[in-house]
């Protein structure tokens, strides 16, 4: 097995925290689905914003510990792996901190929507408590119940990522053949405006392109209703939802050439990934980029929902099941 080498970037070794790159899917039981998504988007050559990974080692002792809590060591081990974060920009980064459980993001279940995320968060206390929060969440019943459903059995691990979090002009999702057909010469981008919650949590019906693998050009396209977006918050501590005015819900919320931008990350993923991916991403802007908006890409993990499967409803429905029920245009909320 691969070494996995417990730091936070060029820093030292620090005990429970992992850099991202090196996450590998051999590492799944100690980093989760999500970060060995983000490990490898990272080794395929895409720009993704920067982050850390605390393991799910940590995570067990923490259940370990009574009363339940970071111990001295964690909290150092992950303030100090933050402040390294940070370093580079002289300023506190405002941050996703998101569950990467060692069962997400598999061929088998996505389990999307099961686990906390919590943006915009700010200052390594407020880091600690939004790290406390995703694990304490993940013993919520309905996580327990999801797993009895779709994995019995599986480990129960949860890492967590700590990630710098784009100011996002537009984002949403993106598979590499359509979710609902199966049809691999299609891939199928969906896009709102702001952060890529209101397109992953169904706040809106957003735009929609279908682009053919093989010629490139638009298969076909239809204009969403994006009366919201979730926007970072000047100060960085926080996010809040903001209507979108009538003019600009009648524009498109990505041009052309976003879209032949986010064609090629599709092909170019493919290539190196193999096929039939899930891809997050976001067109905005962060401290790496010094104020310049670029293409990010957010997470990657195999497409779970097969051909014409129903969506699930009530308030543990997917993410996926959300977009795939938009597709064949069934209601928003409704059962297959």
């Amino acid at each position: 097995m691969t070494e996995l080498r417990l730091a936070a970037g060029p820093a030292a070794s620090r005990d429970h925290v992992a850099v991202t790159e090196k996450c590998l899917p051999e590492h799944v039981g100690e980093v989760g689905g999500k970060a060995v998504g983000l490990g490898s988007l990272l080794r395929a050559g895409q720009r993704v914003p920067a982050s850390f990974v605390i393991t799910a080692g940590a995570y067990r002792e923490y259940l370990r510990t009574e009363p339940r809590e970071l111990t001295p060591r964690m909290r150092q081990s992950v303030a100090s792996a933050y402040a390294s974060l940070c370093e580079p920009h002289g300023t506190e980064l405002a941050v996703a901190v998101r569950s990467s459980a060692t069962v997400e993001d598999s061929a088998e279940a996505s389990w999307a929507g099961q686990f906390q995320t919590f943006l915009g968060v700010s200052g390594a206390h407020e880091v600690l408590a939004r790290v406390e929060q995703c694990w304490a969440a993940a013993l919520d019943p309905h996580v327990g119940a999801y797993r009895a459903g779709h994995q019995p059995g599986a480990d129960g691990g949860v890492a967590v990522i700590v990630q710098e979090l784009v100011d996002a002009r537009s984002a949403g999702v993106m598979f590499t053949q359509h979710p609902e057909t199966g049809d691999r010469s299609l891939i199928v981008i969906e896009s709102s405006y702001g952060l890529g919650e209101a397109v992953v949590g169904g706040d809106v019906v957003p735009d929609l392109f279908e682009i053919n693998k093989i010629t490139r050009q638009q298969y076909r396209s239809r204009l969403g209703r994006k009366h919201t977006e979730h926007r970072l918050l000047a100060d960085g501590r926080g996010v809040q939802a903001r209507p979108v005015d009538a003019a600009r819900q009648q524009d498109w919320s990505i041009g052309e050439a976003e879209v032949t931008a986010l064609t090629a990350m599709a092909a170019d993923l493919e290539a190196r990934l193999g096929r039939g991916l899930d891809v997050e991403w976001a067109i905005g802007t962060a401290p790496s980029t010094d104020g310049e908006e670029a293409l990010f890409a957010l997470q990657v993990r195999p497409i779970t929902v097969g051909p014409r499967q129903p969506p699930a409803s009530g308030p543990g429905r997917s993410a996926i099941d959300h977009i795939v029920g938009r597709l064949a245009g069934r209601p928003e909320g409704g059962a297959g």
